[in-house]
């Protein structure tokens, strides 16, 4: 035992002094099978993240984004906030475009981002009609797509949405009081034609209270 001790110890020092590049055996047992405790964890931690992403898409293809995810390292975010942003990040440019699973991340980050802004949020004060306006920094219009057999699905752990069209906007700000919800035509219209000027007053003070416009600094 004491050998065994001593050999450790020596591989220790050689390590520190940069005579050895690790003094465990990356080809032992023991290595690997902490490497396969750890991709569990990850895997785990991954799938937690983003599981209503994930479960918009067929089995083999979610199992293979999160394979990709793992390999580049991910998964090891102790906080599962971070995970999921980092993870809807790396999903993002991945998924097909329309689809479910698109729509499904980018409400989630959209959500995130509302949440962010929702702690320190307060409605600013309604200025001169002349006034511009544009686009809340917490603030995000998603468009919902659906199959026609599909049925909307909220952002995770919120509240369920009803919509007549497989096609849906949704609107996301600090101010609403879910912080998310089903955007009218004109308020839809209103967002695309922003930074703009000379809008509806009663328009602009409801969109300014909910956090979806601001005025520019």
């Amino acid at each position: 035992m004491s050998g065994t001790l001593a050999a450790f110890q020596a591989g220790i020092g050689r390590a520190l002094l940069g005579e050895a590049s690790c003094p465990i055996d990356p080809a032992s047992p023991g290595f690997r099978f902490t490497l396969s405790v750890r991709r569990s964890w990850c895997k785990g931690r991954s799938i937690m993240a983003a599981r209503a992403v994930l479960e918009a898409l067929p089995d083999e293809e979610s199992q293979r984004l999160v394979s990709e995810y793992l390999e580049q390292g991910g998964g090891s975010e102790v906080s599962l906030a971070i995970e999921n942003e980092r993870f809807l990040q790396f999903l993002l440019p991945r998924l097909p475009d329309p689809s479910m699973a698109l729509s499904i991340c980018r409400m989630n980050q959209a959500l995130n981002l509302a949440r962010r802004g929702a702690m320190n949020f307060s409605p600013p004060e309604l200025r001169n009609p002349d006034a511009p306006v544009v686009r809340g920094q917490y603030a995000s219009l998603v468009w919902y797509r659906t199959g026609p057999h599909e049925a909307p699905m909220p952002p995770a752990g919120e509240k369920s949405l009803s919509a007549e069209s497989p096609e849906s906007a949704v609107l996301f700000a600090p101010g609403l009081p879910n912080l998310f919800r089903l955007a009218s035509q004109a308020e839809a219209g209103f967002w695309r034609a922003l930074p703009a000027i000379d809008a509806p007053r009663g328009l602009i003070a409801s969109l300014l209270r909910d956090g979806v416009i601001e005025y520019p600094d």
